[in-house]
């Protein structure tokens, strides 16, 4: 009697777990791969999102200042944090003493911003105080894995303002981040 109730008790065979764990390892190996897809495309579209409030935080200043040449802010070409800096602190710009950046004491970025001469000051900027117009505490890079940083385009005479994140690599196809300011 004993005899029978083992034989009825049977257990998996070797092969019977090698094959259910085959299949949870493929399930497992989709769900990674739809993840990794999802996490990437969140990014992209935080990188969309970016862009477009610093879009909009130069247009605004530009409005409000009358500064559409960003001459102002003595915006460095080659680095376009520059600019994401000074639009995240509050700008004074005043005729006699030149223009001066507070930084928010929140501030995600280091060092302080070196004042502007009051030259480059002309006489279509409306002198006050301004800002901040993005928000200081938030780390303004690119999230995307392939990205280095903003390219953003300011056509003076228009007034259109263009910011993408640009993707890095090699020297060869590598776009290089960086403010144009066109003023024809």
């Amino acid at each position: 009697m004993m005899k029978k109730l083992l034989k009825q008790n049977k257990g998996f065979s070797l092969v019977e777990l090698l094959v259910a764990i085959l299949i949870m390892a493929v399930i497992a190996a989709t769900a990674i791969m739809l993840f990794g897809g999802v996490l990437n495309s969140s990014k992209t579209r935080a990188d969309a999102e970016t862009a477009e409030n610093i879009k909009r935080a130069i247009l605004t200043y530009m409005n409000l200042t009358n500064d559409t040449d960003l001459s102002c802010l003595d915006v460095d070409k080659e680095n376009p944090d520059d600019l994401i800096q000074k639009l995240s602190c509050i700008i004074k710009i005043d005729e006699k003493n030149g223009v001066t950046f507070t930084k928010p004491s929140n501030a995600a970025f280091e060092g302080d911003l070196s004042t502007v001469d009051a030259e480059k000051i002309d006489g279509t900027d409306i002198p006050g105080e301004y800002g901040p117009f993005l928000d200081g505490s938030k780390d303004m890079k690119p999230q995307a894995p392939d990205k280095v940083g903003w390219k953003i385009n300011v056509d003076v005479k228009t007034q259109v303002v263009t910011v993408e994140a640009v993707k890095g690599g090699t020297e060869e196809e590598e776009e290089k981040p960086g403010v144009t300011i066109k003023t024809d």
